[in-house]
């Protein structure tokens, strides 16, 4: 009812019969027909009655395959192609693809108007059909001009240098098709066509044209709030991933409140040079209240400047770098931060860190589009490492995959997986607490000593966190895994993260439920958790969700809702006296996202 798609339509009807017509004839029925048609309607005018007649006829085999005409390849290679094979069931289907692929070969080597002319030949008292391949190549073509329609705000620069097919080459259509595959990996168009135009008064040239339809490639986003605990809130962030058509992106953000401050600026140049060298700068400073993002009780105050390289090795892999430089002030307040927390900074014996930090990345990216994918894989595996000489050496290695698998028109599959580990390489750090501020001599047995403490590990403002939209939906975000209660408080548990993340998800699109490719309906299973570190690791413990979720790029800006049921979570357990053994999950149904467009 909300497609309309029944109500009668004598167009619907023709393009119904064609159906049922393939559908027999790919099934080896070459004598079926549609003999009659009939279309009436009730007395009460409500309801239409269709009937068909048909005759099924007898089902054919394949007799022999031949391929004949100018093959321009070896005539081997072409009959490679041919998927139809004697003694199989007859197959419209199968023939049509075996025709594409080989003029798809052909127009690959310039014949852009190569044909394949099937001709059956059909025995109807053995019930076969020979099939002759009669290849015609026509004309060795080549491209005379590249023309692009629609792009009012992209600069042409932008457009050529992601092409692979060139003007004056010869006509290759996997260069044409690759070359569109690389403008919707942009993000900058909705969509993208491609039509190739015959010159006038030659049979060897044409003309390229791409018709591209532009879509956002900016958001601004603006909030203004007000509560009790934290006063007086603004955010303004504005990015660009076309700044002014020429391809560099450009993110500029800044928040405040009473407990927050942010600023951000970010820059990259994806063509710094003309094979492809990309480079980019992130700078930054923040002053956070963690409470704020359901995750401890302890504040920062922190800043950065880096620089960013891409160097694409192949047409779809990339290697990436960065060399920065960092300070992250940390305030931890006793009795409200978890004791972990307090006793990591203690050891160190600082409340700030500095660090040289660089990155080494490897990317591949092969899906169909940048905005709504149906096929390919996209994957990425980097090592972030502060140097030595930082006030703490250690490591971060994650690997993320996503791939898209086309199981119809109605269906597409994204299997989707993120691992992430972290630990130190250095030294650990262990110091004597004292109850005498500023004694470190103390040691086991004396009077002033209490304890030993010990900074080991990846350090827990660079712990992995799980939890929400982006991760496992149904449970608040960055909730799951490990919590620490602060020493004399065992009841308030607070969200420390872990040193090992594992997140999995089998998301389910139907691309055409909505008919519209600006949105899209899921249903979607998610799985995962955070440990401590890796020897933590229980795969009893992971969390899993299902649900729904819709992705729409509305006039107002991309929306994200997702309405998730958690089918493996953990409880509240309390003991006899009502302490807190084992804090229950959190959990948030409903989540969404929304950002404005211009």
């Amino acid at each position: 009812w909300y497609r309309r798609d029944d109500q009668y339509s004598r167009e619907k009807l023709s393009g119904d019969l064609e159906k049922l017509n393939s559908w027999y004839l790919d099934r080896g029925y070459v004598d079926f027909s549609v003999d009659s048609t009939q279309v009436s309607i009730s007395p009460d005018r409500q309801d239409m009655f269709l009937t068909a007649g048909v005759t099924e006829g007898e089902q054919y085999k394949i007799a022999s395959v031949q391929v004949t005409g100018d093959t321009i390849l070896p005539k081997e290679q072409i009959e490679r192609l041919v998927l139809v094979k004697p003694d199989q069931i007859f197959s419209r289907r199968l023939l049509e693809i075996s025709s594409d692929a080989i003029i798809n070969t052909l127009s690959n080597v310039g014949y852009a108007f190569a044909q394949v002319n099937p001709i059956p030949d059909v025995h109807r008292e053995d019930k076969t059909v020979g099939i002759n391949m009669q290849v015609v190549p026509g004309p060795r073509v080549n491209v005379r001009r590249i023309t692009y329609k629609g792009n009012s705000r992209t600069s042409d620069e932008v457009i050529r240098r992601e092409m692979r097919q060139f003007e004056g080459a010869w006509y290759s259509q996997a260069a044409i098709d690759r070359s569109k595959i690389r403008l919707q990996q942009l993000g900058y168009f909705e969509t993208v066509d491609v039509e190739t135009v015959p010159v006038p008064g030659t049979n060897d040239q044409v003309d390229v044209v791409y018709n591209l339809k532009e879509t956002t490639s900016g958001s601004f986003v603006f909030g203004l709030g007000f509560s009790q605990l934290s006063g007086l809130t603004a955010q303004v962030q504005l990015s660009q991933t076309n700044f002014l058509g020429s391809g560099n992106q450009v993110s500029v953000q800044a928040q405040r409140n009473d407990y927050m401050q942010r600023y951000d600026f970010s820059f990259r140049n994806p063509y710094f040079t003309d094979n492809g060298l990309s480079l980019g700068y992130n700078l930054w400073w923040r002053e956070l209240d963690y409470s704020d993002f359901n995750t401890a009780q302890y504040s920062t105050n922190s800043g950065a400047a880096q620089a960013v390289f891409g160097l694409p090795i192949t047409e779809t892999d990339t290697v990436t770098a960065m060399l920065g430089i960092d300070t992250n002030e940390i305030l931890v307040f006793p009795g409200s931060t978890p004791a972990s927390i307090v006793d990591y900074v203690l050891a160190m014996d600082r409340q700030t860190f500095h660090a040289w930090r660089a990155e080494l990345g490897w990317g591949r990216n092969s899906l169909d589009s940048y905005l709504t994918p149906t096929r390919g894989m996209q994957q990425r595996v980097w090592l972030e490492t502060t140097l030595p000489g930082s006030t703490a050496e250690y490591y971060k290695l994650n690997y993320n995959i996503s791939k898209f698998w086309p199981l119809s028109r109605h269906f597409v599959l994204n299997t989707r997986a993120e691992l992430g580990y972290g630990d130190s390489y250095g030294n650990d750090k262990t110091r004597n607490l004292c109850r005498t501020a500023g004694n470190y001599s103390c040691v086991e047995g004396d009077d002033d000593f209490i304890r030993t403490i010990t900074a080991s590990g990846l350090p827990f403002f660079e712990n992995f966190y799980a939890g929400g939209v982006r991760s496992v939906r149904g449970f608040t975000d960055n909730t799951l895994g490990p919590r620490d209660a602060p020493t004399g408080n065992p009841n308030y548990l607070q969200p420390i993260g872990g040193a090992f993340k594992t997140v999995g998800s089998l998301e389910m699109y139907f691309p055409t439920l909505l008919d519209t490719p600006a949105a899209r309906v899921s249903a979607f299973f998610d799985v995962g958790n955070v440990y401590k570190d890796y020897d933590a690791f229980d795969a009893g413990d992971l969390r899993m969700s299902t649900g729904i979720a819709l992705m729409w790029r509305s006039p107002m800006g991309p929306i994200s809702i997702s309405y998730a049921f958690p089918i493996k979570k953990e409880d509240t357990v309390r003991d006899a006296n009502g302490n807190v053994i084992s804090e229950g999950d959190e959990l948030e149904r409903l989540q969404f996202t929304f950002g404005g467009t211009f």
